[in-house]
C-alpha cells in the first residue's frame, strides 16, 4: 500500500513494483483517510505500507497513529522527500517504521523492501 498525495509518485512506486517483482499488487491512496477506510473494511490487508511523511489533512505519522488506534500493526515505510532529522529521529523511534526511504522510489531500493514483501517484520 502507497499512502502519498502525490500521484506521480504513486505511480512510479507501482511501476518500479510491478516491473520488477511478480505477482506484487500496489494499491495506493491520495488521500491518508481513504487508507484508512480501506484497511477498517478490509478491502486493504497490506505486506507493508509505504507512507509518505508531509502530505495535508492528515500527515504520515497522524496515519500511523490512526492506524495504530484501530488495532492495526501493518510495518511502515516513511516514503519522503523530508529532509528533516527529526523525522528520521521520530521514525527509528515508532515499532512500526521498519525504515525511511527518500523518494523517489527506484530499482536500487527494492531489496531493502524485500523482508517486508515476503513477510518479514524485523
Amino acid at each position: 500500500m502507497v499512502v502519498n498525495d502525490d500521484q506521480i509518485q504513486n505511480l512510479i512506486c507501482r511501476k518500479v513494483f510491478s516491473m520488477n517483482i511478480d505477482g506484487v499488487e500496489v494499491i495506493d491512496f491520495l488521500d491518508p483517510t481513504e487508507a484508512l477506510s480501506a484497511i477498517k473494511e478490509g478491502k486493504a490487508s497490506p505486506k507493508f505500507i509505504l507512507v509518505d511523511v508531509n502530505m495535508p489533512g492528515m500527515n504520515g505519522w497522524e496515519f500511523i497513529e490512526r492506524v495504530q488506534k484501530e488495532g492495526y500493526e501493518y510495518p511502515v515505510v516513511m516514503f519522503t522527500a523530508s529532509v528533516d532529522e527529526e523525522d528520521r529521529q521520530r521514525a527509528n523511534k515508532n515499532k512500526l517504521v521498519k525504515m525511511f526511504l527518500d523518494k523517489p522510489m527506484t530499482k536500487d531500493k527494492l531489496p531493502l523492501l524485500e523482508p517486508l514483501l515476503n513477510g518479514e517484520h524485523a
